[in-house]
């Protein structure tokens, strides 16, 4: 690989040196002004084409009034013309000196064609709210994972990453919100070529397009399927002629995007911790004498190694890089095509002991069989590795392999003190437990991820879709696609021992162990998982045109689907060595072994047709009817049918004589979903067979008698049905100026109803409550895209936004229910928040006095702590008590008010620029413990507690006095003081790249060469509490603990050859 680089670099500078040499002192042999106009299909001039000179950087552009002058140089030249909106048009020059030319409007944007379930429509045609995202647009940004690559792309789709551990991003995907509030989930359908697939394991580099499907009309033909949405991907597809070779390198180093800052002086530290002991009489042991500060505080200037003032994330936290490697084969000839995508994806993790590699493959194939045959398939393959670190923390046997390590990680090195570094000071490499004896921490994360084992999770997947297809007519086409799709994964966790020691010695200068992490024996959790999903539909396609003005389409098809699912999980423990990460390695006595299963399958009947009246009067009329084994027989079967309609109102005559208008379009559509993704027997009796510790059947007592028996651990109901979502949908669609000014906007009403849910019954009844049909909830929204491009001479440009906004309303629930800090109450969003009203701070002792009785506490508060609102009693006004029983109030957050994004794109002769940003606003999350909390098991906290917080009255009414978080129960309440506002603006990505004249990359046999820079979320702008990072999802709120995202900056070269 240096070789081949070494080599590309040495030719560019050798083409480089002869290109300055050629235009210093060579001397024009020929030259010839050649003069012109340029005029639209109107005849009305038009300023700012750009005319070059084909193959060269050589180029002028039109006037104002559509003039321009050019000095040729080879009588054999040919000129390029275009225009934003209009067609390009070449023409040589042949020894003419005067060229006028007639540029003729492009309706390529009219005639875009989109993809639709089961094929595809032209845009201009469609009825229903269908979305698109280019290959080019994803592959701009330089972002490891191809979902987080669609954040901000489009209006409808939110996207959510809540980590930033490397091939486990955990992002969230919703269309239009939130579908349900049921097990279902609300998770799109996605679907690669037609075939349900993972998008996290393609390749970016692979995608042709992506299509987002986002009403009832586009969504409904995959009926059960599709209530939360559908994400269409096509990939590439080989094209006839030269066989084109495209590489592509990428190098990145990442950094954390956000980072806390603490108070990590030790002495600043200390005397901190003391003033917060001082107010909240938590943790006296804690408290620092006068002469460990005072040691600190001399040993920082004489000792620093022994004295420290060490922050630990930055021993956990490293740069880390990315390699990126590409390669694609794509041509064909005489009927056949292929495309082949060989992809490398190397990315060593932020935090130490995490890292992941990936290899994956795309090869598309399609070959005429002679004929009215064609037979293709398309085949994706990927095999990644990830490694994570591994610890005991809450989890024992195979569930080790569960444990979220990497949040772990980060909460223990925020509750290290900064008075010790990770290892001795004597430079053995020990690990530290602790500087000081019952000073608080956690376990040294540096240790675990350095000593302590780890965990790998090594996946497979296959995703192959052979398919044929028939023109048995001239209108009617047949075709028939099957796939399978495998996925397995072997996820090991070897957790084994780590030792930490005083940081100082005794008096005989030696270091005594003082902890040991991970427990004493090295243990081993293993689990192989195996999805299997097989898939087979066939389609018939008509499609005619009747009198001229009547086209008229239709599809008819079947489909069956079914999967299955299965886990092993085994466990031992007392292994020989670290180095033996196999079960066999321990004795079988120490053994856990558990296993699961289960699978469904779904058969279906769908069909659409399509009708438009010379192209202006549009109709679309939809259905699926489905039936899935997770339902019993008597309510299996379910239809989900949709229609849309549109008029061109453009096309009509009276509005022929606007010469600007290119497209206008309303579109209305209305249609009906469903959801099954519910467990797999929710309607049958399950029964338990009572089992021992020794895996002995336990036997109950009846009237003295022991006999062997089951319980029944839950009530079934035989009676449930479909979850049904209807989308209500009017759009606009626009286009002026030859399609430099376009666009659309949509409003939607989206409503779930007959939600599977557990039924409300009380604890004490002994058994899990039965699933149920009951539950109504609602999105209601908006979504605006707008788009602007031109060309002036050689400077192009385009911007294009994106905003929405949206309502979530729980329509029907039931008795409300409270959980945590969250409430489920009918009238208000779901899982809206419900917290205590902070109303200041306490600025005195007579404040205290005179205002309401602090009923959700034991500890008196004290003047600096926070003051909650009196919002009501129990007859409905307030009583002047706080309690949580009748102050606590909702307040909205969860879902956010407007997601937006905008791409800005400009290009100057051979230099390209692009600029994304994406944002939320109006969202809140809520965050306590480590990282935000004050001395939570004694971490250093942000330093906003020492800056900003309460020091005496009238100092601060928004943040209380610094307190031990521990226990302290005046400050500690559910409220809105830990409700931050995540609202935040990201710069998601810049992008500078230059392309190589064409003579000269052709000249090292290079078709065309490119190099670029790029940063990925380069700046992010927030009121979110400093240094914790606003893009999560509520529900990964809890802990302000998080894997931090990353700032990622890259250099790229792409060569085709």
């Amino acid at each position: 690989m240096n070789k081949l680089l070494r080599k590309i670099k040495d030719r560019m500078y050798t083409s480089l040196g002869i290109g300055v040499v050629l235009l210093l002192f060579c001397n024009a042999t020929w030259a010839q002004q050649v003069t012109g106009k340029i005029i639209s299909e109107e005849g009305e001039s038009l300023p700012g084409v750009s005319i070059m000179i084909e193959g060269t950087a050589t180029g002028t552009s039109t006037d104002a009034n559509g003039d321009f002058s050019l000095t040729i140089d080879n009588p054999n030249a040919t000129l390029v013309f275009s225009f934003i909106g209009y067609k390009t048009e070449k023409i040589p020059v042949d020894n003419k000196t005067f060229i006028n030319v007639t540029l003729h409007a492009d309706v390529q944007t009219l005639n875009e064609v989109v993809v639709v379930g089961y094929g595809t429509q032209k845009k201009v045609n469609m009825t229903a709210a269908v979305s698109t995202v280019s290959g080019e647009e994803i592959t701009s940004r330089q972002a490891p994972s191809t979902i987080s690559l669609l954040q901000g792309r489009t209006p409808g789709l939110q996207i959510t990453q809540n980590s930033g551990l490397p091939g486990d991003e955990s992002n969230q995907i919703r269309i239009r919100g939130q579908g349900t509030f049921s097990s279902a989930g609300s998770n799109p359908l996605v679907l690669i070529d037609g075939i349900e697939g993972k998008l996290e394991l393609l390749n970016p580099n692979v995608i042709e397009d992506i299509s987002v499907l986002k009403d009832a009309a586009s969504a409904a033909i995959y009926g059960s399927r599709a209530a939360n949405g559908v994400i269409l991907v096509t990939t590439k597809k080989g094209k006839e002629g030269r066989l084109s070779i495209d590489y592509n390198y990428n190098y990145s180093s990442q950094d954390p995007s956000i980072k806390i800052d603490r108070v990590t002086n030790s002495v600043e530290y200390m005397e901190l911790m003391n003033k917060a002991i001082d107010h909240s009489g938590r943790q006296t042991q804690w408290r620092y004498t006068d002469e460990q500060i005072e040691l600190y505080r001399q040993g920082a200037i004489n000792n620093p190694a022994q004295y420290p003032s060490a922050d630990w994330t930055s021993y956990l936290i490293r740069r880390a890089p990315i390699h990126k490697h590409f390669l694609s084969i794509n041509g064909g000839k005489a009927g056949t095509t292929f495309n082949v995508g060989l992809g490398v994806l190397d990315e060593t993790g932020l935090l130490l002991a995490t890292d992941y590699k990936r290899y994956d493959t795309q090869v598309n194939f399609k070959t005429n069989l002679g004929g009215r045959v064609t037979f293709g398939s398309n085949i994706s393959m990927a095999r990644g590795k990830r490694h994570d670190t591994a610890i005991t923390t809450g989890n024992t046997g195979p569930q080790l392999i569960d444990a979220n390590t990497s949040e772990d990680q980060m909460l223990s090195a925020y509750a290290a003190p900064p008075t010790s570094t990770p290892t001795l000071a004597d430079g053995s490499g020990r690990f530290t437990a602790y500087a000081f004896q019952n000073k608080g921490g956690n376990k040294n994360p540096i240790a675990i991820a350095t000593d302590g084992g780890g965990k790998e999770f090594v996946n497979s997947y296959l995703l192959f879709s052979p398919y044929i297809n028939v023109k048995i007519l001239d209108e009617l086409t047949a075709e028939v696609k099957g796939s399978v799709r495998f996925e397995e994964e072997m996820a090991k966790a070897l957790v084994v021992s780590s030792v930490g020691y005083e940081f100082f010695p005794d008096a005989n200068g030696v270091y005594n162990q003082a902890a040991i992490w991970n427990g004493g024996a090295i243990s081993l959790a293993q689990r192989n998982t195996r999805e299997n999903q097989y898939t087979l539909f066939g389609t018939l396609n008509y499609k005619k045109t009747f009198s001229t003005v009547h086209n008229v389409s239709a599809l008819l098809g079947y489909q069956q689907e079914s999967y299955r699912y299965d886990r092993l999980d085994a466990y031992r423990t007392k292994l020989p060595s670290k180095e033996l990460w196999e079960l066999a390695s321990a004795p079988a006595a120490s053994q856990t072994t558990g296993s699961n299963a289960y699978e469904w399958g779904i058969q279906s009947f769908f069909g659409r047709v399509n009708y438009d009246y010379a192209g202006k009067y549009l109709l679309e009329a939809s259905f699926r009817y489905d039936a899935s084994s997770r339902f019993p027989k008597s309510n299996r079967w379910g239809l989900f049918p949709s229609v849309s309609a549109g008029w061109r109102i453009s096309e009509e005559a009276f509005m022929q004589d606007i010469s600007w208008l290119d497209e206008l379009k309303f579109r209305g559509s209305w249609g009906q979903l469903g959801n099954q993704n519910i467990g797999n027997y929710p309607y049958q009796d399950i029964l338990y067979i009572s089992m021992g510790p020794d895996d002995e059947v336990l036997d109950y007592n009846f009237g003295g008698t022991l006999s062997q028996g089951i319980s029944r651990r839950s009530i079934n109901n035989a009676n449930i049905k479909w979850e049904t979502t209807t989308v209500t949908d009017f759009g606009l669609d626009f286009a002026f100026f030859n399609s430099r000014l376009f666009g659309s906007v949509d409003w939607y009403k989206k409503t779930t109803k007959d939600i599977l849910r557990s039924l409300q019954v009380p604890d004490h009844i002994g058994v899990n409550a039965p699933t149920i049909n009951d539950g109504i909830l609602q999105n209601t929204g908006w979504e605006f895209s707008v788009g602007h491009r031109n060309k002036i001479g050689d400077f192009g440009y385009s911007i294009n936004a994106n905003l929405e906004t949206y309502r979530n309303k729980l329509i029907r629930f039931g008795a409300r229910e409270i959980s945590g800090v969250n409430i489920r109450q009918e009238g208000l969003p779901y899982n809206t928040y419900y917290v205590l009203l902070q109303d200041g701070v306490y600025q005195n002792q007579a404040e205290i006095d005179g205002g309401p009785v602090p009923s959700y506490t034991s500890i008196a508060p004290k003047p600096g702590d926070l003051k909650y609102k009196d919002i009501s009693g129990p007859d409905g006004v307030p009583d002047g008590r706080i309690d949580l029983t009748y102050d606590r109030s909702p307040v909205e957050g969860v879902f956010p008010k407007f997601n937006y994004g905008m791409n800005l794109s400009a290009s100057y002769k051979n230099f390209d620029l692009s600029v994304f940003v994406q944002g939320v606003y109006g969202r809140k999350t809520y965050v306590t413990g480590w990282g935000v909390s004050p001395f939570n098991q004694a971490s250093a906290p942000p330093t906003w507690w020492k800056t900003d917080a309460w020091d005496g009255e009238g100092t601060s009414n928004s943040i209380p006095h610094v307190y031990v978080d521990s226990g302290y129960t005046p400050n500690s309440q559910n409220s809105t003081f830990w409700l931050g506002n995540s609202s935040y603006l990201r710069i998601k990505n810049i992008q500078l790249g230059y392309t190589f004249p064409a003579a000269w990359s052709q000249k090292v046999k290079i078709q065309s060469l490119r190099v670029y820079t790029a940063a990925d979320n380069l700046a992010t702008f927030t009121k979110f509490f400093q240094g914790l990072d606003p893009e999560r999802t509520a529900t990964n709120s809890a802990r302000a603990a998080i894997y931090p995202q990353a700032t990622i900056y890259s250099f790229g070269v792409r060569a085709t050859l």
